[in-house]
């Protein structure tokens, strides 16, 4: 398929909001490493990932008048990274609504991404890859959550040379730098950008994140600070090294096809009622005496979000997006939420061949928690706004869509 990779920078003045973190005292003093809008095209699919903690749906349209003003009769997909050290894209007063700053500046980057992305095009081989990365990210809420996480690696090339472009699906929040940082940065997908890229010589690298939605470095990060997320992205990257090393997958030949679906799935919002604040403060006690400091963590996170949805009324769209794009015999699957890492292990096993499941894109609902999650009173049930079952409707909608352009 022809395909073709741009970037463009996304500057950060001193004094801009960070999002991410509503427990964040003050803006960003600086800009620790610099932030990114990427984009990689996939046959007739511009597909723009960006150094942002979400992408509103007014962001994503006004990202695809952007784009298809360059890159005319594409599909155009947008992807946070949903980096925490970003600049915040909810309005105060409207959290669906993107500020006018960063509704102009980010489609005017992904523009000059695009633009050179489409210039650069070639004919490539699609490689499709898979590893189980260990001392990252695991699930941080569960009752036996796991501490390895499946990655998956897309490469660019000539058929059996050497890439000419890597992107890695990520499911885990890219949050080794806490609250305190005022640091503008992508975060974990910065670090991992950085370290493959420096390993790679000339090949371009994109780091876009999956099922991160109840997914994080906190099992594994010994502290929160620059040094450690670059030890953090270091592993990661030696990692896809080594998985670049073996055969590939699956493979999406040049001629292959590009087939791509969107819809957006309604849901049903969440009852009414949940724990007492009471309740979740002596269970933060007994994890403080306890002197797990992930424990204490996701004690003390899990009373931030029953605070926060004190009183706060649902979105006012309750709806979901679901993007699917069928190349050959791989299906990429984007959902405008947070999706559970679980998820992605259903619709691999639904799909029918190789699946990738991505979070974050062309819109964001917030957390998308299974229903076995639902049964525990941790920060992500607690901050979504839907119903449970809500996960799986959407996972069945969006393997439909598979099934279909797959026949």
């Amino acid at each position: 398929m022809r395909s073709g990779y741009g970037r463009s920078p996304l500057p950060v003045p001193v004094g801009t909001p960070l999002g991410g973190y509503a427990a964040r005292a003050g803006r960003s003093t600086g800009v620790l490493d610099e932030l990114e809008v990427s984009v990689v095209t996939l046959g007739r699919l511009a597909w723009v990932v960006a150094d942002l903690p979400y992408v509103n749906t007014d962001l994503a349209e006004a990202v695809r008048r952007a784009v298809l003003r360059v890159a005319p009769g594409r599909d155009v997909w947008v992807s946070a990274t949903h980096t925490h050290s970003g600049p915040d894209t909810s309005c105060p007063d409207a959290p669906s609504r993107t500020p006018a700053r960063w509704l102009a500046e980010v489609p005017e980057a992904a523009a000059a991404a695009a633009r050179s992305a489409v210039a650069g095009e070639r004919d490539v081989e699609l490689g499709v890859r898979r590893l189980r990365l260990s001392g990252v990210g695991g699930q941080r809420s569960g009752v036996r959550p796991r501490r390895t996480v499946p990655v998956e690696v897309l490469t660019f090339g000539p058929p059996g040379g050497e890439p000419s472009g890597v992107l890695v699906v990520l499911p885990v929040h890219p949050t080794v730098l806490g609250a305190d940082n005022l640091l503008a940065g992508p975060d974990l997908s910065g670090a991992v950008r950085r370290a493959l890229s420096g390993r790679l010589g000339g090949a371009w690298v994109v780091v876009a994140t999956g099922a991160a939605g109840d997914v994080s470095t906190r099992p594994h990060r010994r502290a929160q600070t620059p040094e450690e997320c670059a030890r953090l992205g270091a592993l990661v990257a030696e990692s896809v090294l080594r998985c670049l090393r073996e055969p590939a997958r699956s493979t999406v030949p040049e001629e292959a096809a590009v087939h791509v679906t969107e819809v957006r799935v309604p849901l049903r919002p969440k009852p009414p009622g949940g724990p007492a604040a009471g309740e979740l403060e002596e269970r933060l006690r007994a994890a403080e005496e306890g002197g797990d400091q992930v424990a204490i963590r996701t004690a003390w996170t899990a009373l931030q979000a029953a605070r926060l949805a004190a009183g706060q009324p649902p979105p006012a769209d309750l709806s979901c997006a679901v993007s699917v794009a069928r190349l050959g015999p791989l299906s990429l699957v984007a959902l405008g939420a947070e999706p559970y890492l679980d998820l992605a292990a259903r619709l691999d096993r639904a799909a029918g061949g190789p699946a990738v499941l991505l979070g974050y894109t062309n819109g964001y609902l917030g957390y998308l928690p299974v229903r076995a999650a639902y049964r525990r009173p941790e920060y992500e049930v607690l901050r979504s706004p839907v119903a449970p079952g809500s996960a799986e409707h959407v996972l069945a909608q969006a393997t439909e869509l598979v099934r279909k352009e797959h026949h």
